[in-house]
């Protein structure tokens, strides 16, 4: 006799494959430049930055519970910043105004961090299946090291897992006179705001990656301009010229660029402080 099913048919539901996550956490613990804590997160969801291109993004973030607006204006983004100049929350005496950083702290770094108090982001050292995950995710694309925050505040164990597998990357630091980004200068140029600052930094062996004004030269016959900037009218973009790939390979000329973004007409203010 065949048994017959009373009630309701029951579904047949379709394993749906987990949702990729946009991003992943790759270090959470103290920051290497004051010791603070700190959450470095990579967001791996192709970008849509017309300069750089769809390269992985990874944020430096005070990990205080606050946005990086609020962070700023408390002073506490030194330990993902360090000392450099052009910190938002640092106001010069002289014009009662904040440093004219480029980074517009009110979108990708702020919606990062409210991601990671929101737990969407899983952390790769908590299993084997995430780090995969990741290593997957950044296989064969190319990684701009510090979308916001200087990479010397995160250790270098850290970074040698995001490049070991990319096809590229770029990078920056404002702590190479400190003594503080040594362990990231094969993948960081020297951030440089003067002339004075960049023969400083080829003096002790690094690239740099210059800010000038917009009636400044070039200098020393070594400096090319960024083909990625407006006065090169973006010919290229930072995933397709790459120059900005490290601090001491001596072949390569370092980088001039002309201040940018919505605040630039605080950096000569802020150099001079």
């Amino acid at each position: 006799m065949t048994t017959k099913f009373i009630g309701p048919r029951p579904s047949i539901a379709k394993n749906k494959p987990a949702k990729k996550p946009s991003g992943y956490i790759i270090y959470r613990g103290p920051s290497l430049l004051d010791g603070k804590p700190i959450v470095v997160v990579a967001i791996t969801k192709e970008s849509k930055n017309k300069k750089t291109g769809g390269m992985v993004q990874t944020y430096i973030l005070a990990d205080n519970g606050k946005s990086p607006v609020e962070s700023a204006h408390d002073l506490d983004d030194v330990s993902v910043c360090g000392d450099c100049k052009h910190r938002r929350g640092v106001i010069n005496p002289e014009t009662g105004k904040g440093g004219p950083c480029y980074v517009n702290l009110g979108q990708g770094a702020r919606s990062v961090m409210d991601g990671v108090m929101r737990g969407i982001y899983p952390n790769v050292w908590e299993s084997i299946g995430v780090m995969e995950s990741f290593l997957l995710a950044v296989k064969g694309r190319k990684v701009r090291l510090g979308t916001y925050g200087d990479p010397a505040a995160a250790p270098e164990f850290m970074w040698v897992l995001v490049v070991q597998d990319a096809a590229g990357h770029t990078g920056y630091t404002h702590q190479w006179a400190s003594g503080k980004a040594e362990h990231v200068k094969q993948w960081c140029m020297a951030s440089a705001d003067t002339p004075k600052e960049m023969a400083l930094a080829n003096l002790d062996g690094w690239r740099t990656f210059r800010v000038r004004g917009a009636n400044e030269g070039l200098e020393f016959g070594n400096e090319m301009k960024c083909p990625a900037s407006a006065e090169m009218n973006k010919r290229l973009t930072c995933d397709t010229c790459m120059a900005c790939s490290g601090g001491v390979d001596s072949k390569k000329a370092s980088v001039v660029i002309i201040v940018h973004g919505s605040l630039k007409s605080r950096f000569a203010a802020s150099v001079a402080a």
